[in-house]
């Protein structure tokens, strides 16, 4: 399978392939939305923003399809491309917004990295 997801949450991938991102750790007081985003070393958006709802749940679960992480293009010229995504927790009811912090040391400033390798066959 060309989808990983390792203990830090970094994605390894093959361009085009589809996989799950699990997070865990919400609180399960109320019904969160939780957004995940993705963009280039520049900033720059890729796709749409993802939302799945908690369900008063300690666990989400993303699904990345294939024709998202197609997105993730990867120059001639390198071997793979690197890209990073963040996690929001949203709660409208009382206008609560807190990013999740994933990583290894959990610090503000982490980044959580996908690195893409180019597509190898087309499928559906």
């Amino acid at each position: 399978m060309g989808f990983n997801v390792d203990k830090y949450g970094d994605i390894t991938l093959v361009q085009g392939d589809s996989g799950q991102i699990v997070i865990n750790g919400i609180k399960t007081d109320k019904n969160y939305s939780v957004y995940l985003a993705i963009q280039d070393k520049k900033r720059k958006p890729i796709g749409t923003e993802q939302v799945v709802s908690s369900n008063n749940m300690s666990s989400v679960i993303f699904e990345l399809t294939g024709s998202l992480t197609n997105l993730l293009k990867v120059p001639k010229n390198k071997a793979f491309e690197v890209y990073y995504y963040g996690v929001k927790i949203c709660d409208s009811t009382s206008n609560i917004e807190n990013t999740l912090i994933l990583g290894k040391d959990n610090k503000i400033g982490n980044t959580n990295t996908i690195t893409v390798f180019p597509k190898r066959v087309e499928g559906i």
